[in-house]
């Protein structure tokens, strides 16, 4: 598997891959009259914007050519010298195959060599699968809070990883 920054070309595979996963991933959490917002241009446009802010990055994981997922971050908005996973997603095929761990691991290397403290994340309450990962992975509980996206409201958590060296790469 390969894991690289992402460039122009990538944009089509990122956009389908967030708007598909975030209208199964999501489908009772959120309210459908969001999901249903939540087109291709919509997420091609938020995508070409975040892969032009020089602040920040999106990686992109393929194998073959073929394109397994990506995660995306930035420097958090709330919390000094520290690095935000904005978004982690892996397509239906490539699940529980260490594809989400290894772009977590490259992003928590990310954060690591550019002299932050701790990473951050923040998941909608009831996306379980997603919060055991990142649980498993060394993240912890910060906050409960909530969100909104479009009109609609959500309970959702901000969890920690306050200890970067995990993510230090190892040498054989």
């Amino acid at each position: 598997m390969e894991i690289r920054l992402a460039d122009k070309k990538d944009i089509n595979h990122i956009a389908e891959l967030y708007i598909k996963n975030h209208k199964i991933t999501y489908k009772n959490l959120l309210s459908e009259e969001y999901l249903a917002s939540l087109t291709l241009d919509y997420g091609r446009a938020k995508w070409e914007t975040y892969l032009s802010d020089e602040n920040k990055k999106i990686w992109v994981a393929c194998e073959n050519g073929l394109f397994l997922g990506f995660v995306a971050g930035m420097e958090d908005p709330e919390l000094e010298f520290t690095w935000y996973l904005d978004s982690l997603h892996v397509t239906e095929n490539a699940r529980g195959k260490g594809v989400g761990t290894a772009l977590i691991q490259t992003i928590g290397g990310y954060a690591l060599e550019h002299h932050y403290q701790k990473m951050s994340i923040c998941i909608v309450k009831g996306n379980d699968q997603a919060g055991r990962l990142y649980k498993k992975l060394g993240a912890k509980h910060d906050k409960d809070f909530i969100d909104s996206f479009g009109n609609t409201m959500s309970y959702s958590e901000k969890l920690l990883w306050e200890e970067l060296t995990l993510f230090m790469k190892r040498s054989n």
